[in-house]
């Protein structure tokens, strides 16, 4: 069994402060947020005369279902 070493740990001074990933979250947002205040939150887009176009309507169905298109044999 090997054996343990006791080894002393040198403490931080007390002004000194552990820096946690939550302190580098709210640091990486500040800076993301402080470099975006001049621009407007949503895009502006004015929304011209020619930029939306009512689609066409589907093509129609190569395949009828109505009765009237079917052949008289197979009718039950």
């Amino acid at each position: 069994m090997p054996t343990s070493h006791s080894s002393s740990i040198q403490a931080s001074p007390r002004h000194m402060r552990l820096v946690t990933s939550q302190d580098l979250l709210h640091t990486s947002i500040n800076a993301t947020l402080s470099t975006k205040t001049d621009r407007p939150s949503t895009p502006v887009h004015h929304i011209q005369e020619d930029d939306y176009t009512v689609p066409a309507p589907p093509p129609p169905s190569p395949v009828s279902f109505r009765p009237e298109h079917w052949a008289t044999s197979n009718r039950r």
